[in-house]
C-alpha cells in the first residue's frame, strides 16, 4: 500500500501518484502530475482531478480511462443493463501518454523545463513508468513506485543507456525515493521466475480434468496466465470486463468479447497484450490465452 506523499523535494512543482489536497500542497498545487500505474492505491484523488495535466504510459492511460466502479462491474455481471460507468473517463484529456525509455524534456511553465525518462517497473501492465528519472542541470532523482528489483531487473536498468552517465560518475542522483513496502528482514519474495515453477509444478501434480479456479484478480498476474495457458493447454477464462480491459493495450483493439483483439502485433500498448489477447500475421489471427467462453472439458482459469 503506497503511502507517499507524492512530493518530491528536488521539484516541488510537480506531484506524483499523489492526488489529493494537503495542508502542504494547498498553497502551491503542482504544475504538473505523474501516474506510475493503475492499482487502486496509486489512484487516490484522481477521481476529482481538475488539473493540471498527469503524464503517464500509454498502456496506463488506455486502462485507467476504462476502469470501471465495482457496482457497475457488479450489475453487469447479473445482466442489469445500465450505463457503464468508468471512473476516470472524463479525464481523457487530462492523461497524457509518454514513451518509455526516452528523456522527454517537459516544459511546466515559460522557462521552466525538467527532463523525466520513464523505465519499466517489472510490476504490472501499463507500469512501465514506475521508475521515473526527474532531471534538470543542476539537479536529479530517481522515483520507483512499486518495483520488484530483482537482480536481473537492477543490472538492466543500471546499464541503460539514458542512465549511463550516473553508472559512469559524471552526473549523481540527489535522492531515490525508493518504495520500502517490503523491507521487513522476515518478508522473503521469490524471484518471479522461481514463483512459476512451484506453480506450475504444484498444478501438474492434480489429475488431467482438474479444474482450476484463481481468484487472483489484479493487474500483475499476466505472466502466470500465460505460463498456466501454455502448461495446461488451456485457455484462461475471464469475464468481459477483464477480457477488455486487456484489449485496450492495443492500438487496434475492438470492443468484442472474443475474436481479434489487435489489428498487429506492432500496434500493442504493452508487452502482454499479444499473448492474452491475440493478434494477426498478415492473414491470419493468433488467438491470446484469455477468453469469455464457457469451458467444457480439461483445464480452466481465471
Amino acid at each position: 500500500m503506497s503511502t507517499f506523499d507524492g512530493h518530491i523535494r528536488e521539484f516541488p512543482d510537480i506531484q506524483v501518484d499523489y492526488f489529493r489536497t494537503t495542508q502542504a500542497s494547498s498553497s502551491r498545487r503542482p504544475l504538473a502530475c505523474f501516474l506510475s500505474h493503475v492499482h487502486s492505491d496509486h489512484l487516490v484523488g484522481l477521481d476529482t482531478l481538475h488539473a493540471p495535466f498527469v503524464f503517464c504510459s500509454a498502456a496506463t492511460r488506455a486502462l485507467v480511462l476504462r476502469l470501471e466502479k465495482t457496482s457497475c462491474q457488479i450489475n453487469y455481471a447479473k445482466g442489469i443493463l445500465e450505463a457503464r460507468k468508468q471512473t476516470y473517463k472524463r479525464l481523457k484529456h487530462l492523461l497524457k501518454p509518454l514513451p518509455l525509455e526516452t528523456p522527454t524534456a517537459l516544459e511546466l511553465s515559460p522557462g521552466h523545463r525538467i527532463q523525466v525518462t520513464l523505465f519499466d517497473a517489472n510490476h504490472c501492465p501499463g507500469s512501465s513508468p514506475a521508475p521515473k528519472v526527474f532531471e534538470d542541470d543542476e539537479k536529479a532523482a530517481l522515483y520507483t513506485g512499486d518495483t520488484r528489483l530483482e537482480p536481473w531487473f537492477v543490472n538492466a536498468l543500471v546499464s541503460h543507456p539514458c542512465l549511463a552517465e550516473y553508472a559512469a560518475g559524471l552526473r549523481t542522483l540527489d535522492t531515490i525515493y525508493l518504495d520500502t513496502t517490503f523491507l521487513e528482514p522476515d518478508v522473503v519474495f521469490e524471484t518471479k521466475a522461481e514463483g512459476l515453477r512451484q506453480l506450475l509444478q504444484a498444478v501438474a501434480s492434480y489429475p488431467p480434468d482438474t479444474v482450476f479456479h484463481l481468484r487472483a484478480w489484479t493487474f500483475g498476474y499476466e505472466q502466470v496466465w500465460t505460463a498456466l495457458s501454455k502448461a495446461l493447454r488451456s485457455k484462461i477464462h475471464v469475464d468481459e470486463y477483464k477480457l477488455r480491459l486487456y484489449k485496450s493495450l492495443s492500438a487496434g483493439a475492438t470492443q468484442t468479447t472474443d475474436g481479434p483483439g489487435l489489428s498487429d502485433a506492432r500496434l500493442t500498448l504493452d508487452p502482454v497484450a499479444p499473448s492474452l489477447v491475440g493478434f494477426s500475421c498478415a492473414n491470419t489471427f493468433h488467438e491470446g490465452c484469455l477468453t469469455t467462453k464457457e469451458a467444457h472439458t480439461g483445464h480452466t482459469g481465471l
